[in-house]
């Protein structure tokens, strides 16, 4: 009975995804959707990293995945996400620096190394002209460039048309809860469970 009590406590331990490391981001005060916009180029101006945990789901014609992942923003250029199996140890991770991109799976003891364009085309999400960390400063809530079309609220981003992908976020606020980025049938969501400033 001890022996099956310790194995469950295991189990329960591997289950637990640890909180990322950071300190809270100030809340947007803003009364009006240009106001937050300033307010949001200035802050992505200054950034200097972020984390966070999230549940994410890829869905296309053929399948659904979900899984729960860290999103690690290290700067402006360089990002890592790490998918966790669901008893919570690491399935893989993925590394970005400019536009290229390390992936090395611990299930399988695979590696892959190759640009963003490639991976984009090989997910169907080409043609968003973002860099990974680019892209992860946009999930999180923050406008990577100041010249795109963004849609705004006075609580945030609400959403991002380039070329035919649409990023929504829903609702619009700062640090993101949940943002969705769709090309055609595919999509990928997701649900931020805690963001936090790091450095």
């Amino acid at each position: 009975m001890k022996r099956l009590a310790a194995v469950c406590l295991l189990l329960i331990a591997g289950c637990r995804t640890t909180r990322p490391d950071g300190t809270p981001f100030a809340p947007l005060a803003a009364t009006t959707a240009e106001e937050a916009r300033s307010a949001l180029v200035d802050r992505a101006a200054t950034f200097q990293g972020a984390r966070s945990m999230m549940r994410v789901r890829a869905i296309t014609p053929e399948r659904t995945q979900s899984f729960r992942a860290q999103l690690i923003i290290h700067d402006r250029q360089r990002m890592e996400l790490v998918i966790y199996t669901p008893i919570g140890t690491t399935a893989a991770t993925i590394r970005a620096t400019g536009d290229q991109i390390e992936f090395d799976s611990r299930v399988d003891a695979s590696s892959w190394r190759g640009t963003a364009e490639e991976v984009a085309r090989s997910f169907g999400f080409y043609g968003a002209d973002l860099d990974p960390a680019e892209t992860a400063m946009l999930l999180i809530g923050l406008p990577p460039r100041p010249d795109l079309p963004y849609e705004m609220t006075a609580a945030g981003i609400a959403g991002l048309t380039i070329n035919d992908i649409s990023v929504r976020f829903d609702p619009p606020a700062f640090p993101a809860r949940r943002a969705a980025i769709s090309r055609g049938a595919n999509r990928l969501e997701v649900e931020h469970m805690e963001v936090v400033a790091s450095r």
